[in-house]
């Protein structure tokens, strides 16, 4: 039975073979249908144009990866600051302004007055209490100044009287000098008639009482000589006393004179407190140009307020910029800046030039900085440190409607920093380059 198998599926495999043909019918109806040649597709001409528009393309981008550049820039904002620097003027103490003697653009000088401040206040009992105060003051003022010419015209009158009588004293000196000289050949003439009795008393000629009576005499004379001796010894002391008190005069008067002069000063300065709380002036502490008056006449203003601002005379202007952290990695100085006024919008005044004169080495707290200018204290996060940058500016005006009209301080700007330019291929390449430094790390 399996003989019988084996044998019918030998002889049924020809025939299947038969059955299955060698190659696929599209290859049969192809070599029948090959007398009529080969099938050629022939491109569209619209073909070749969308060829070469990509050609074009590719070249074109290839091009501008190669020769294009783009520059990294970092925008900060800022103001505009006199070089020298803004000189400000605050009120020295609460008053009112009573007087405003500069406007806006007046060319000051140092010293000049400003402005006036009055603090003058009244009470129900006197009235206006500087006011008294102050005719109190000058009449101490007043009676001071006449007893110093009271004092002078007392130094004068001693000075004469003293000089009167040194003088009368030294006359009378000089008379009792002679009366001494005649005292004293007096006294010698008597010596000389004394001896001469003793000697007539000797030979027996006169008595012993006459001899006596001549030496009496002799001593009288004797004795009114030393008096005259005392006396004058005496008018010497007396007359020393009083050129010494005409010498000690003006150190007298010296000192009271000081001391008049030191209760005289003590009034002034008082008078001078008084007068300035009933009017103060304010002047320019150096020459320059009046701008940003904030006080008109009768505000009212506290200690520290700002009245105005003066830019020092021949200043030119910078801007002021700040940078976070962020942005000032890469910033350096001589780098080119973008300037755009806030002023004078760039859409139709443009931008304008300058250069990065110096960066700030340690940060800024936002809080330093003045609260007007919030563009540039939120260039950063809250509390994070902003660093200054100083720029030179190319021009000290901008060009609007053909006019050239100069920049004033406290202009508000923002800034395109130029920080990196490079071929755009660089730019594209840049993970790259990052990726392969950080391997090669």
């Amino acid at each position: 039975m399996s003989a019988t198998t084996s044998s019918k599926s030998e002889a049924g495999a020809p025939d299947a073979a038969a059955e299955q043909p060698l190659f696929r019918p599209q290859v049969l109806s192809e070599q029948q249908t090959r007398w009529l040649g080969t099938v050629a597709i022939k491109p569209r001409l619209a073909h070749r144009w969308y060829a070469a528009f990509s050609l074009l393309i590719v070249v074109a981008v290839t091009a501008t990866l190669f020769m294009a550049s783009y520059t990294r820039k970092a925008r900060v904002a800022g103001w505009l600051v006199p070089e020298q620097g803004m000189i400000r003027v605050h009120s020295p103490r609460v008053g009112v302004a009573t007087r405003l003697m500069v406007r806006e653009g007046d060319t000051v000088t140092a010293g000049q007055a400003l402005v006036a401040l009055s603090g003058e206040e009244r009470s129900v009992a006197v009235g206006e209490t500087n006011a008294q105060a102050a005719r109190e003051l000058q009449a101490q003022r007043a009676s001071l100044d006449a007893e110093q010419a009271r004092a002078a015209q007392s130094f004068d009158q001693q000075r004469a009287m003293l000089v009167e009588r040194i003088a009368a004293a030294r006359a009378e000196q000089d008379n009792m000098v002679q009366e001494i000289a005649l005292q004293k050949r007096r006294v010698v003439l008597a010596r000389k008639s004394e001896k001469r009795l003793e000697e007539l008393k000797a030979r027996g000629f006169i008595s012993a009482q006459q001899v006596q009576a001549t030496s009496e005499a002799t001593l009288d004379q004797a004795g009114k000589l030393r008096s005259l001796e005392r006396a004058l010894s005496s008018l010497g002391r007396e007359r020393m006393a009083l050129e010494a008190e005409l010498n000690d005069m003006p150190l007298k008067l010296a000192t009271q004179n000081a001391l008049v002069a030191r209760n005289t000063s003590a009034i002034d300065r008082e008078l001078a407190e008084v007068a300035a709380k009933r009017e103060l002036l304010i002047t320019a502490p150096q020459a320059g140009t009046v701008t940003a008056i904030h006080a008109s006449r009768g505000a009212a203003v506290g200690t520290g307020t700002a009245i105005l601002s003066i830019v020092p005379r021949g200043a030119t202007l910078e801007a002021h910029l700040y940078a976070s952290s962020r942005a000032i990695g890469f910033v350096r100085a001589q780098q080119q800046v973008h300037l755009r006024y806030l002023a004078y919008p760039y859409q139709k005044f443009g931008h304008y030039k300058g250069t990065i004169k110096s960066i700030s080495r340690t940060g800024i707290e936002p809080a330093e900085l003045p609260a007007q200018f919030g563009a540039a204290a939120g260039a950063g996060k809250p509390g994070e440190a902003l660093y200054r940058i100083t720029v030179t500016l190319a021009r000290q005006d901008v060009t609007a409607y053909g006019a050239r009209v100069p920049l004033a301080p406290g202009m508000q700007l923002e800034a395109d920093i130029l920080l990196e330019r490079r071929r755009l291929y660089e730019w594209v390449l840049d993970p790259v380059y990052t990726i392969t430094g950080r391997l090669g790390r």
